[in-house]
């Protein structure tokens, strides 16, 4: 049980330091006792096992110890974002219908009791329940958290994780990658993105310290680089974002890091000549491209040798020891299996059905991403089958004209989206972030382009922009493409 990574820690480096937040240390025996009595405390107050708990909170210290309360309860967290949209926030509540509320406001966290709507400040309820929480009959395939991701129907789903599911990759990164206590983890993702489980739970079984991102720098490339040398991270796992924005604008190859020993990523394509860059200023440090949505965790990985051709896209790898994939025959995607599959989506049985397909007798979870082998035997990432278009009868996967734009040395980032007319035409369009300081020119990146796309790939229309919008988890923004895409259209 996660949990109980928390309380063996504890036991054993009760003085040493668990999460740095800002200035704030706190300390392992500290995090224990304040999460066993509040879990205390939520249990007393009708609390049960296998009730949802949502955690409407920015990530904390106050967060985390929320987090590890209910799941020492038997409980399930359920992180949301608060900078959701509000209608978005009541539609997911709605959907998996809190036990408890824990939110922050300017004095602390509150807990709202969805039952009688009563509010208790949880530093005076934790401060008069100082027995710890007993122990619960929670089992290793009992849900641990939910996490909502978009759906296709516009409504976030609930991907459900068991504690087995969490356990299986938190303990082969720890023993891949060789983390101890002497660790320092930055932790740069928000609580309602799977990467923060990698962070959190690191922290409770390996006894290293999680040392919290500032959220109003997470998006800051120049305040990052100095984050990761001014706290002397030792290991660091984001999506390529954010490190693609510390190389090109935050000064990072400036720098010296000769405290940082890993550097993971995953979530999104990560520009190979990037990567190579990254490499070239951590030389020393274990560079892996880690990957797997949201519904399996990280199901395969891939360590970045030394040398690596900078021409050549970056593999996904091959399956982690607790997982298995197979290539679909049929479209070519990516099927997922083994322990860190997820249980289901959330009150959703018909999409859960869906999402799985039974082969000789395992369950394996259809991810949607199209692969290939490569002549080394990994796997590469080609596209997302739902982004295929067709037009003039051929089809176009949209990510492989992104994939030849960021090839260009000028472009920063790419993205590319089709939107069709009322007589069914295809017009597709990229959006591009050059470098500043360059002189990229329409014609210049077109000619460029047509080296490595067929003509009916070539995009309609190229916009050069200052940014390329993301979403709250660091993903490209695709449908705000579509709209501005259609805008510049109308204008």
């Amino acid at each position: 049980m996660l949990h109980h990574w928390l309380r063996r820690t504890a036991e054993r480096l009760g003085d040493s330091p668990a999460i740095l937040e800002d200035d704030r240390l706190t300390t392992f025996r500290q995090l224990c006792e304040d999460a066993a009595s509040l879990s205390h405390a939520l249990i007393v107050r009708g609390l049960s096992q296998g009730d949802r708990v949502a955690l409407l909170m920015s990530k904390s210290t106050e967060a985390i110890t929320c987090l590890f309360a209910v799941l020492m309860a038997g409980a399930i967290y359920v992180p949301i974002q608060p900078r959701w949209p509000a209608e978005r926030i009541r539609t997911t509540l709605d959907d998996f219908a809190p036990r408890f509320v824990i939110k922050a406001d300017e004095s602390g966290a509150v807990i709202v009791d969805s039952t009688n709507g009563k509010q208790l400040r949880w530093r005076e309820i934790v401060a008069a329940s100082p027995v710890p929480c007993p122990e619960t009959s929670v089992a290793p395939d009992d849900p641990a958290l939910i996490l909502f991701t978009s759906g296709s129907t516009g409504n976030p789903k609930g991907v459900v994780l068991s504690h087995r599911a969490v356990a299986a990759f938190v303990k082969w990164t720890a023993a891949e990658f060789q983390l101890g206590q002497n660790d320092r983890i930055a932790c740069p993702s928000p609580l309602s993105f799977d990467l923060s489980t990698f962070d959190i739970f690191n922290m409770a079984l390996v006894g290293a310290t999680c040392v919290l991102v500032p959220d109003d720098i997470s998006w800051m490339p120049r305040f990052l680089t100095q984050f990761v040398s001014g706290q002397r991270i030792t290991v660091w796992y984001s999506v390529p974002s954010l490190l693609a924005g510390m190389l090109n604008e935050g000064g990072f190859a400036r720098g010296s890091y000769p405290d940082l020993r890993v550097v993971l990523f995953a979530g999104e394509v990560f520009a190979s000549r990037s990567v190579v860059q990254l490499q070239a200023v951590v030389p020393h440090a274990a560079c892996a491209n880690l990957y797997g949505p949201t519904e399996t965790n990280v199901v395969t990985w891939y360590r970045v040798p030394a040398g690596f051709d900078p021409s050549a896209p970056i593999p996904i790898g091959r399956a982690c020891p607790y997982a298995e994939v197979i290539m679909d025959p049929s479209n070519n995607t990516l099927l997922a299996g083994g322990e860190s599959l997820m249980s289901e989506y959330w009150n959703r049985p018909q999409e859960t059905e869906q999402a799985f397909v039974n082969i000789s007798g395992k369950r394996f979870y259809s991810t949607g991403d199209r692969v290939s082998l490569n002549a080394g035997g990994d796997y590469v990432f080609v596209d997302r089958l739902d982004r295929q278009v067709k037009r003039r009868g051929f089809r176009i996967e949209l990510g492989e004209i992104e994939a030849a734009l960021l090839r260009h040395s000028e472009v920063l980032e790419a993205a590319v989206v089709a939107s069709q007319n009322q007589e069914t035409q295809t017009s597709i369009a990229a959006f591009v972030r050059p470098c500043p300081q360059g002189n990229l020119s329409l014609i210049e990146l077109k000619t460029f382009c047509s080296q490595f796309l067929p003509p009916y790939s070539m995009p309609d229309h190229i916009f050069f922009v200052e940014a390329v919008p993301k979403g709250s988890r660091g993903k490209i923004d695709y449908a705000a493409l579509k709209k501005r895409f259609a805008e510049e259209m109308l204008g």
